[in-house]
């Protein structure tokens, strides 16, 4: 299935847009004032080369993948205790000069920067590409790397994944796909989130059956260069880089919510649930079940309806949820002492 394609310049107030839409986008002229791309669509070696007169000598988490892995950063066997990878933390410009020898030399090493924060390691890059507007306040990242394979992960926040150099192509299912993904266990994670096993572009039904019931589903994004992808939160995406070079920028953001007055997020809230309620009985957790509807899912606010004075947790009042974060943490480090 394929993806809306939106003109970014023909959306006012593109963020507000963004965040209404619970379906991925394929957004164009948003960065096509980037003396970068530019740069990226004449050569490789050229952005290669662009990018190391700027680099700072910054130690970023870079990845070595095993020639025999095709490029995939994953799990190598069935016990989720190893990798297709090996971690480093590298200068930033020695990992931009590898890339160029290993361009030149077709030399198979598979290598792949992993979210380095660009105000970190490039000293002029952001004010020659400046961002759009409404994503001035986020700090971009950048991915950089040869051919490689992100296995079907989700992000808690809203993305704005830029494809600068090559072409990545993004398969993509909802959150309600979840049953049928085979999802590794949480605390055996590649790199935070949890990642599933099934390549979405061509799965192994007989491994993963139940993946048959969303095939139909997953929707697919091909990047040309200078083309981003506005990915919704909690939407599952394998990712392919499928160029010698591939270089992408991607923005993450959060709603402006509660959630910003206590500097959390909702995946902490899912391990803390795992932790002290999934070994519950099974009539316990049923109960929870319900209570967790009542307050959270369907925001059931009997006090807003009886009084306008009620200004607690449930209204939404970010200075009485900023209070009660903090009595909760506090609470959970002394009972833990």
């Amino acid at each position: 299935m394929n993806i809306q394609r939106i003109d970014a310049k023909e959306i006012d107030n593109l963020k507000h847009y963004l965040e209404s839409k619970n379906t991925p986008i394929i957004l164009t002229n948003l960065f096509n004032n980037w003396p970068a791309l530019n740069i990226a669509k004449r050569s490789e070696e050229k952005i290669l080369r662009h990018l190391i007169s700027q680099a700072k000598p910054e130690l970023v988490n870079t990845l070595v993948i095993d020639e025999k892995h095709n490029g995939l950063i994953g799990f190598s066997d069935d016990t989720f205790e190893s990798y297709t990878f090996k971690k480093y933390d590298a200068p930033f410009p020695s990992v931009l000069k590898k890339l160029i020898l290993n361009l030149k030399s077709n030399n198979t090493d598979v290598i792949a920067v992993q979210s380095a924060l660009i105000k970190d390691c490039l000293t002029s890059f952001l004010k020659n590409n400046p961002s759009p507007d409404f994503l001035d306040n986020v700090d971009p990242r950048i991915w950089i790397g040869n051919s490689t394979t992100v296995p079907g992960h989700y992000d808690c926040e809203h993305n704005i994944a830029f494809n600068l150099c090559g072409k990545r192509t993004f398969y993509l299912l909802p959150a309600e796909a979840i049953s049928n993904l085979y999802v590794a266990p949480l605390d055996f994670s590649i790199a935070g989130p949890a990642v599933s096993q099934v390549d979405f572009s061509q799965p192994d039904l007989t491994k993963f059956p139940k993946f048959s019931n969303v095939k139909a589903q997953v929707l697919k994004a091909s990047l040309n260069e200078g083309e981003a992808l506005f990915i919704p939160p909690l939407w599952w995406h394998n990712v392919k880089a499928t160029e010698k070079i591939n270089i992408l920028i991607n923005y993450w953001w959060k709603n402006e919510t509660t959630t910003q007055s206590i500097n959390n997020n909702a995946s902490d809230s899912l391990l803390h649930s795992i932790l002290t309620i999934r070994h519950l009985p099974e009539h316990q957790r049923k109960s929870w079940q319900k209570i967790f509807d009542y307050y959270v899912f369907n925001k059931s606010d009997p006090f807003n309806k009886k009084t306008k004075s009620y200004d607690g947790i449930l209204s939404g009042n970010k200075n009485k949820i900023k209070l009660a974060y903090e009595a909760l943490t506090s609470r959970i480090k002394s009972n833990n002492h």
